[in-house]
């Protein structure tokens, strides 16, 4: 039988601040998304971005804004277009050829004798093993170890762009019950409807098509266009939680501003680099 491969940290979730830590860590990472995505707590839920161009980041974070501002991707109010943030997470990726795994879960964890951790995943060729020295989870459920943090997540909302094509770049009105934020062009806007802690996916937006066809008459001339891939979550700044030792939650959904959040993976190198 072959030695299980073993990383200094392993990492779940492709968010921004997860794809910061193994750009931190480099080879000695491993990083597994469940879904196809990148960015996925903003680039699937239509999360609503404030990038804060005033706010001092290290050179990596640093390019990965300026990459964003030459696109074309940023509003002045830092608002964001949420499908162009994938490219630029991809090459990432590619340039500094980080070990990624999509469409692969992580079902079980469980403490190794040599002092690391076993963690056994599922993917389309089946089950494997790896072994790690740290555990971070940025996932906004913690897909590490759900039970440890349920009391620790927050409220969930499905978003969802609506368009007005008489008016494509007229502001949606501010009616009570239904919020709407914009993106990075004039012509982006999301609504979105709160859920309660039985929905699953399926009830969930079929709560979003009741509430719309509720909607006032003043937001009439809108339309649904796209629904989300995935919840967005409110949690407040600074939620995590220690699972164990050198195994940790920190939710995605903390952060606002997605290069703030990458910024946030890239200043854990000295936890990294303690194991």
């Amino acid at each position: 039988m072959s030695a299980l491969k073993r990383y200094d940290v392993l990492i779940a979730g492709a968010t921004f601040e997860g794809l910061g830590i193994a750009s931190a860590a480099g080879n000695r990472a491993v990083l597994f998304e469940r879904t196809g995505g990148v960015g996925v707590e903003f680039t699937t839920t239509y999360r609503q971005a404030a990038i804060d161009r005033t706010f001092s980041v290290s050179p990596g974070a640093e390019a990965l804004r300026q990459e964003a501002d030459g696109r074309n991707i940023i509003s002045a109010e830092g608002g964001i277009h949420w499908p162009a943030f994938v490219p630029i997470l991809h090459q990432v990726i590619q340039k500094e050829k980080l070990e990624v795994r999509f469409l692969t879960r992580i079902i079980e964890v469980a403490a190794n004798p040599s002092g690391d951790y076993r963690v056994t995943l599922i993917d389309a060729a089946g089950l494997s093993t790896v072994l790690t020295g740290r555990i971070v989870d940025t996932t906004n459920f913690c897909e590490t170890a759900p039970q440890a943090a349920a009391g620790y997540q927050g409220k969930r909302r499905l978003n969802a762009v609506i368009h007005n094509s008489s008016a494509p770049e007229q502001q949606p009105p501010d009616c009570d019950g239904y919020p709407v934020h914009g993106g990075r062009f004039a012509t982006e806007w999301v609504t979105s409807v709160a859920l309660e802690a039985e929905d699953d996916w399926a009830s969930a937006r079929e709560r979003l098509l009741a509430h719309w066809a509720k909607r006032p008459e003043a937001l009439r001339p809108w339309q649904l266009a796209t629904i989300a891939d995935g919840f967005d979550v409110e949690v407040e700044a600074g939620t995590g939680l220690d699972i164990a030792d050198r195994w940790v939650w920190r939710p995605a959904a903390q952060y606002r501003d997605p290069v703030a959040a990458f910024e946030a993976g890239l200043q854990s190198a000295a936890e990294v680099r303690t194991v």
